[in-house]
């Protein structure tokens, strides 16, 4: 590897990714079933998921794979977006997948446009929670950890999903998602992709990957985040 190809944060207006516990990228980029994987860097890469995230319907034709980082491998694409209806039960059996294999999986989605936030954390083969700020009806689980704590912060007690969205709290929570974004989540949980630094140490390359055939219909995507 080029020692001066060092690691950087990603951002994207639209950010959605997955982050698996384990070094093995191989064994990731096998069991997502991408084609056509080839070498990049990381300021490639980083410039490429901006892109994707621009693109239409291509941002679903694309991901970008990390090396290992700080236990943590990061794989970036819309194709991963748990708010894009047409991903959203594929991207949660893909983390159930990858938990049974590597112990954790997570899914995240930031969208620096105020479009909302949305995270899936599984252990075991197990969604322990997941939320997608734009569709309460498809939150799983129970609030925990940071979630939680800042739900407590805002007045909260309950599930952010069980709130009436005409009450007072859940329109104050939606305003500001009460500052619990994806990224937080992240941080907390693995690695939040836009705090990256050039010092951490990464044990190969950044790869880029095409995605296996989308079939959906324009109709199931385009009412997603950055698509209108």
């Amino acid at each position: 590897m080029d020692v001066d190809d060092k690691p950087m944060p990603v951002r994207a207006c639209w950010l959605s990714w997955l982050a698996v516990a384990t070094s093995a990228q191989a064994e990731v980029v096998r069991l997502l079933g991408v084609t056509n994987v080839r070498p990049s860097t990381w300021s490639d890469g980083v410039s490429l998921v901006d892109e994707v995230a621009h693109s239409g319907d291509r941002r679903f034709s694309t991901v970008v794979v990390t090396p290992a980082l700080n236990g943590w491998i990061l794989v970036f694409g819309a194709w991963l977006g748990l708010p894009y209806l047409a991903r959203t039960d594929r991207v949660t059996q893909l983390c159930t997948e990858l938990s049974t294999r590597f112990g954790k999986a997570q899914a995240y989605f930031h969208s620096e446009q105020n479009d909302g936030e949305a995270w899936l954390i599984a252990e075991h083969g197990v969604v322990l929670r997941r939320w997608v700020a734009e569709y309460p009806e498809l939150a799983l689980g129970e609030p925990f950890g940071v979630e939680r704590n800042l739900l407590d912060a805002s007045g909260i007690v309950g599930k952010p999903e069980d709130l009436d969205p005409d009450d007072d709290l859940a329109s104050s929570w939606a305003a500001t998602w009460g500052d619990c974004w994806a990224t937080t989540v992240a941080s907390e949980h693995s690695l939040d992709p836009t705090s990256i630094e050039a010092s951490m140490s990464a044990d190969g390359r950044v790869l880029v990957a095409d995605t296996p055939s989308m079939t959906c219909t324009n109709a199931s995507v385009t009412s997603q985040p950055g698509l209108t």
